[in-house]
């Protein structure tokens, strides 16, 4: 609903209906309450991630709306690391690339072995299938039988997979679909999967005999997994770089024979102590986070202790008070937004900073609500982070290049209701997200215009009763 094309309507009302004045009061008190009672739009852009290989650069659009449980399942992945050296351990050229499942640990120094780890794996994802799965989309793995079982593993399509004769769309409850890889003239990251693609895979297929039962009887390449207990996997269409291949006695793969994912910089993710909970953070594609994580609770809950609501209200924090560091290239603008994927069960509506501000240099609790320039937005399941570099929410208030910020989300609510007459009305509890700058210089104009029309009407009112003597 637009206001300053309800006002006019407002208006039109009174003067043509001849509304009472306490009548009128309530209409315009009504039409104020649905106003700021409903979310102002907001535009949210998807979350795109930027992934570097050993191979070149990967930038992926994620599908927030049609996907966001898958969404949110690969950005808590990514946000802690765990996607970092992680191997591309399928390829399939002309159907699909798939990595997410495990990774490589530095080499003993001195030692030639290269040494692998699982990737741990939180609980399952249910299944949001909706997409198909087509060239350049990113999609779930998942085990045989069972949609609900996606954990930490992807693929990327190389074809449209999603009718025949893969029918992933059909098959397993469809894999969920979750993005699709950015390919431009300026961003071409099918350039990159298809370099990936292309590289050769061992054991070549020729020398496997594939029985009817699911699994291929040939010479695979062995990895000695190193955690979570030591025990050996076999791989079949393995990607490997500049590898000797012997089929009697496949030697281990080294890091250098290895295409894998170096590291995911533009997302970051917390994880609570209290409740196990993982909050994931993802900026634009040119920002690097270099820190994040939680405040140690001791210093938590010391700065909680000097948190005082605002009146009439309560405050809850739901979760430990969280910090990151993000950086982006020099010449490139100050003004970044970071989207907040909020882990918790519990509902929030609000978000409070930690830090100084230009009024209070002393490090203080602040409510970090947008303002038009900075805060917290809330835009369906996110959180849209304003900031500009040394400004509110810059906990260094410099315009370094780099921005820390200090903060968590909470719940607010009224303590009690704000009393109310019969011809009036209250706006002061309406949420401070969705209070604009210019929404307000608005409901000002609104009320001048509502006194001006009761002046007008008391006069008119008195010449009309001196006209009947």
């Amino acid at each position: 609903m637009n206001i300053t094309r309800t006002i006019p309507r407002i208006a039109f009302c009174y003067r043509r209906f001849l509304c009472g004045q306490v009548l009128f009061r309530i209409v315009a008190c009504a039409v104020l309450s649905v106003l700021f009672s409903s979310p102002r739009p907001a535009v949210a852009a998807n979350t795109t991630v930027h992934m570097i290989t050993n191979l070149g650069p990967i930038d992926i659009q994620l599908y927030d709306d049609q996907a966001p449980k898958t969404v949110v399942n690969f950005l808590r992945y990514a946000g802690r690391g765990d996607y970092h050296n992680s191997i591309i351990h399928r390829s399939i050229p002309g159907f699909a690339v798939q990595g997410g499942g495990y990774s490589y640990l530095l080499p003993i120094t001195g030692s030639p072995f290269t040494l692998y780890a699982e990737v741990p794996s939180d609980p399952p994802v249910q299944n949001e299938f909706s997409h198909s799965n087509t060239l350049r989309t990113i999609a779930m793995a998942k085990l045989p039988g069972n949609p609900d079982s996606a954990t930490n593993q992807w693929f990327i399509n190389l074809a449209d997979n999603g009718g025949p004769p893969n029918d992933l769309d059909s098959q397993n409850g469809g894999y969920t679909v979750f993005g699709n890889v950015i390919d431009t003239l300026l961003d071409p990251g099918m350039s990159v999967v298809n370099a990936i693609a292309a590289v050769p895979t061992y054991p070549p297929r020729a020398t496997c005999i594939l029985p009817p039962d699911p699994s291929p009887t040939c010479a695979s390449i062995t990895l000695q997994i190193s955690l979570p207990q030591s025990t050996t996997v076999q791989f079949l269409d393995f990607p490997l770089i500049n590898y000797s291949y012997d089929p009697t006695a496949p030697p281990a793969p080294l890091a250098n024979n290895l295409v894998y994912v170096t590291s995911i910089p533009n997302v970051t993710a917390t994880k609570t102590t209290t409740t196990g909970t993982t909050s994931a953070y993802a900026a634009d594609l040119v920002v690097t986070f270099t820190s994040g994580g939680i405040i140690p609770a001791s210093t938590s809950e010391s700065w909680l202790q000097t948190f005082i609501p605002p009146p009439g209200k309560t405050v809850q924090f739901n979760d430990e008070v969280s910090r990151f560091t993000m950086t982006w290239p020099a010449g490139t603008s100050p003004t970044r937004v970071v989207t907040l994927y909020h882990g918790a069960a519990t509902s929030v509506n609000g978000y409070y900073a930690y830090g100084p501000t230009a009024s209070d240099p002393s490090p203080h609790w602040y409510d970090f609500s947008y303002d038009g320039t900075t805060g917290a937005e809330f835009v369906g399941n996110q959180i849209l982070l304003h900031f500009v570099d040394g400004q509110r929410g810059d906990d260094d208030l410099a315009p370094d290049g780099s921005i820390t910020h200090t903060g968590a989300p909470v719940l607010v609510t009224d303590i009690a209701s704000v009393p109310t007459t019969s011809a009036g009305c209250s706006i002061a509890a309406a949420p401070s997200q969705m209070r604009g700058n210019g929404d307000w210089i608005v409901v000002a104009m609104f009320l001048a215009f509502v006194a001006v029309i009761r002046k007008r009407t008391r006069r008119i009112g008195r010449v009309g009763i001196a006209h009947r003597k």
